[in-house]
């Protein structure tokens, strides 16, 4: 019973995980776009199941890949991370930066914030996994990580502050933090 009831629960996240992601397609203003994003993202969800079914055997993933292709693409993945805000930034209407403001100047404050939002993320985590071990330093961690999470909202707010404005960059600082978790994952695993 336990099994069929663990089961349940992990069809029932999956689904509001894909219902959730595919809320992005709000920020594109036609409703259609929350569809394609949600067929986008369960046939990405049944790629990576299908890859990962293929490659497993009696309940334990067999590495299959060199730990310097694991490195190369986790590069890549703290790249995307990194660029992504930038690219949304500046090629979309998503995120409405101050028009008064030099592209110059806008490159170094949304590239700032974002390695910013990334090393309070990734202190935060190391001070609650790494150094957990004491309450204080725990307790560290978890105030990084409020602030982390508040910053993307607290600076769009000063720029737009409206519900769709403030949710958008929510939307980027997600895919950022995604990409970036992954990519870390990839370069520190060891096996």
């Amino acid at each position: 019973m336990s099994d069929t009831l663990f089961k349940i629960k992990q069809i029932v996240s999956l689904i509001l995980f894909v219902a959730m992601l595919s809320l992005m397609g709000m920020i594109t203003s036609r409703p259609i776009m929350i569809l394609a994003y949600a067929g986008f993202f369960l046939a990405v969800i049944a790629i990576m199941y299908f890859l990962m079914r293929k490659r497993q055997r009696h309940f334990e993933l067999v590495q299959s890949s060199s730990n310097l292709f694991n490195k190369i693409v986790g590069g890549v993945l703290l790249a995307l991370a990194l660029a992504t805000p930038l690219l949304i930034a500046f090629r979309t209407s998503v995120i409405k930066l101050p028009a008064e403001l030099s592209s110059g100047a806008a490159f170094g404050i949304v590239g700032g914030v974002s390695i910013l939002f990334l090393a309070l993320l990734f202190a935060a985590q190391y001070m609650i996994n790494v150094k957990g071990k004491e309450l204080p330093q725990r307790i560290i961690g978890y105030v990084l990580f409020v602030i982390a999470a508040a910053l993307p909202g607290i600076l769009m707010s000063r720029v737009d502050s409206s519900t769709s404005g403030i949710g958008s960059v929510y939307y980027v600082a997600m895919a950022v933090l995604i990409l970036a978790f992954n990519g870390i994952g990839l370069i520190t695993h060891q096996d």
